[in-house]
């Protein structure tokens, strides 16, 4: 099932969810590129995003 499915009703739950994804997803990054500032807002949150 995709997550546009499952949060269909729930857009607040379904952005919350994803900025966990993306904080985890940053530590990540971080713990492998220290000198690196990434970005993943856009990566993570535009296409969820209400239209």
């Amino acid at each position: 099932m995709s997550l546009l499915a499952e949060y269909r009703h729930d857009r607040t739950a379904l952005m919350l969810f994803l900025g966990a994804l993306m904080t985890e997803a940053s530590g990540q990054l971080h713990q492998l590129h220290p000198d690196r500032r990434l970005d993943l807002t856009e990566r993570f949150m535009s296409w969820a995003r209400a239209r």
